[in-house]
Formats: structure tokens, sequence, C-alpha cells
């Protein structure tokens, strides 16, 4: 997309600074217990965007359709729409391999080279792959959970509401998968597109431009006329879904001290509101000034991440059981 305004910009700028500044990120602590596969293309373009990587417990072995399976988890990473790789959350992806589950995390190309319709599409045909041949690698397509932290929490709910709604998977122009979704695990979601006051300003007015300018790079070169731009943000795309027991069971892991707890706030009234199976580990302020945005993904060996990671996977067995 071609960045037309002083606001687009700021936003394509903030996200280039975020990444020029993770590079010099220390190395951080690795688990153990886990082995993977890594960098599979699921779409055979040669473009890295385009790959998956599979992780599982270290001592698992694959043994064909009928071998033994591992319940499923599909992680969709986050980073603003406009950063990111298959690899970067891999550390939080081995350490829920580890505790007995087969994990499947994919890339995508980002914001605004591609729009958000084209996102959900890749992201899509990922979970075809995985339906078509997940079986055969061991991953127990009966006992799934969609987990995603910050921008990759609104892509797993509008997933969960694109499964549920015929009227999405034409708006975004995917077919469903055939296997169903338990649980989706968000970790501090920004999943209200239409509230992303993520960047500094110096007025309410200067805020909800970038607010404004944000959304339309999510929607790219068609801006509001784009099929989707009324079916962006999780409180518009679940309108769509009629049949409230089409959605998903969702856990959330959030903290009063991250930059977008407004938007948790907001996604545990809603599931309220609507009726919908959830539970959340949030944590207070008075627990740590560490616990900031997606704190239980970049640093999957803390304390509390570890609490966090494995009440979510707690929730996720008890909603396989039902």
């Amino acid at each position: 997309m071609k960045i037309r305004t002083r606001e687009q910009q700021i936003v394509v700028d903030f996200w280039s600074g975020v990444k020029m500044t993770n590079k010099n990120k220390p190395e951080g602590v690795h688990p153990e217990g886990w082995r993977a596969e890594k960098h599979i293309p699921y779409i055979p373009d040669y473009n890295d965007d385009h790959t998956m990587n599979l992780y599982y417990p270290k001592d698992f072995e694959c043994t064909g359709e009928d071998g033994k399976k591992l319940p499923t988890i599909i992680n969709i990473h986050g980073g603003g729409w406009m950063y990111g790789t298959v690899d970067d959350s891999e550390d939080y992806m081995a350490y829920l391999a580890s505790r007995g589950f087969a994990v499947m995390g994919m890339g995508y190309q980002l914001v605004p080279r591609v729009d958000v319709r084209t996102i959900i599409q890749e992201i899509y045909c990922s979970l075809h792959w995985l339906s078509n041949f997940g079986g055969k690698r061991g991953f127990d397509l009966s006992r799934v959970m969609l987990t995603g932290d910050s921008a990759g929490a609104h892509l797993a709910l509008l997933v969960g509401c694109i499964q549920a709604s015929p009227d999405l998977q034409a708006i975004y122009g995917v077919t469903p998968v055939s296997f169903p979704i338990a649980t989706i695990g968000v970790s501090c979601p920004c999943q209200e597109t239409n509230e992303l006051y993520v960047l500094p300003a110096s007025t309410p007015d200067e805020s909800q431009r970038l607010a404004m300018s944000y959304k339309e790079l999510l929607l790219g070169e068609m801006g509001i006329m784009a099929p989707n731009s009324r079916a962006l943000s999780f409180t518009e795309a679940s309108w769509f879904v009629q049949d409230p027991t089409l959605f998903p069971s969702v856990f959330l892991i959030g903290s009063e001290n991250e930059s977008l707890y407004f938007q948790s706030q907001k996604l545990l009234q809603q599931l309220q509101d609507k009726g919908l199976f959830f539970d959340s580990m949030v944590w207070k302020r008075e627990d740590g000034q560490h616990l900031m945005h997606v704190f239980n993904v970049e640093h999957w060996e803390w304390c509390e991440s570890r609490i966090s990671n494995d009440r979510m996977l707690e929730f996720f067995r008890s909603c396989c059981i039902q």
C-alpha cells in the first residue's frame, strides 16, 4: 500500500523503530524438552513469510495417520500486523510443546505490503495445510486451541468469528477448515481495531487521527471500500456470529500494567455480554511493573508467565473434556 498521509507514515516508522530496537535485544532463556521442524512452506512460492514451524515434546515421534497424536495448539504471532516472523515466538511455542502439545506457528506477510484480509487468507492457507497433513505429523485435530498475542490475538479472534459465519467467510474470501476450534487463548489482545491508541500523541485529536490512520493501513488500498471494512474489529465481526454456541471458549491473559489493558477489559465485558464461555488470568498493578505487554510470550520463563500459560493449557484441556 502506498503511504498517503503523515499519520500513516508515523505508524509505519514506529514499527520500523521497534524492528531496529529488537535487533539489539539480548538472547533469551530457552526452554528444554522440545524439538522442532522449521520453515515448512504452506504455500509453495519460496516466500519466507509463507512458512510454518512445528513443535513437539522432545521424545515424541510421529508414526503416521494411525499413530499417537497430541492435542493441537496453533499460534498466530503478534507485532502490530507490521512486524514479526514465524520464528519470533519460538521460545513460547517451545514451552507449550514441552508441556505435552503439538504446536504450529505460521508466518504471514505484513502491513502495509498487504492488508488484514490478505493476512487472514494466508493464515487460512496454513490451517488448511494442517488439516491435510497435521494428522500424519502427530496433531490431534479433534482437540485444537488457537492462540495469539496482541495483533495475533485479534487475528485469532477474527478466525473464530469467520469459522462461525458463512457471511464472514465470503467477506474474507476463505473456506472454513473442517476441524473444530475448542478454545482461543489471547494474550494482551488488541482486538478493537477502531481504538488503536498505541502511539504517543500531543492531543486527543492527534491520537484519534493516528488511530484512524492505523485502521486505514489495515484495510489497505481500498480503505473504507474494502469488503471487510465493517468486519475488521472483534466488535464488528462478532455481530456476524448468529449462533454464539459456535464460537470457541476464550482464555485471556492480561495485566493491568500493560499498555493496552483497556482492550482486555473491553473484550472480557463483550464475552460476558454475549454469554460466551471464558476465563482469564489478569495480573494486578501491585504484582509488578515488569508484567507489561505480552509478558507471557516475551518472557515465558518468568514465574508469572508459567503460571499464566499453564492456566491457559489447563483451561484448554478442560474444554476438550467437555
